[in-house]
């Protein structure tokens, strides 16, 4: 059982890791925790008991969202030390929207399908509902994740690998606000 739940632990977190990060996690508990739902928790599955040990840290959420704000000030201060704060401000209020921060992790890293969702979850595509920032909030819990086991440095690269500013700043030219 322990060499399954290696092997288990080890293909949800290579999937999002080759597919959305462009590189690998140390701590696949703190990844898991980034994308596991609580609903997934509740249904019976071989590692429940593992599953539930990790949990969901909802904590990496707000890390994340902070982290993100940093980076992104930080990134916009580097390129032009002659913005104003008001202006910095609104690159991070731009990038750190929830309603970009959402359509962006649905439409650009289909992060929906790289959440271990409950069954309900999936079947009502809860994450396509109008009034939901669910992958906004797992957006940045990754973002926490990354900044917890790799540094500020690795949350940078994921930004420039995910190509994001360019993504969002689609958003604004095809009159997404």
């Amino acid at each position: 059982m322990t060499s399954d739940w290696k092997n288990y632990k080890k293909n949800i977190c290579e999937r999002i890791e080759e597919k959305v990060l462009g590189f690998s996690i140390n701590d696949k508990k703190i990844l898991i925790s980034a994308i596991l739902s609580e609903a997934y928790l509740n249904e019976k599955n071989d590692y429940n008991e593992q599953l539930k040990k990790i949990g969901v840290d909802k904590s990496l959420e707000t890390i994340g969202d902070y982290v993100l704000d940093f980076v992104i000030v930080i990134d916009h201060f580097a390129k032009n030390s002659q913005y104003t704060p008001k202006q910095l401000d609104d690159f991070r209020q731009w990038y750190g929207k929830n309603s970009n921060l959402h359509k962006f992790s649905k439409e650009t890293l289909h992060l929906q399908d790289f959440i271990l969702w409950g069954p309900d979850e999936s079947a009502k595509k809860k994450w396509d509902q109008a009034s939901t920032e669910m992958l906004a909030n797992r957006f940045e819990m990754l973002v926490g994740a990354i900044y917890l086991d790799r540094g500020i440095k690795a949350v940078k690269q994921f930004l420039v690998n995910i190509n994001f500013y360019d993504e969002i700043d689609k958003f604004r030219c095809n009159g997404f606000l």
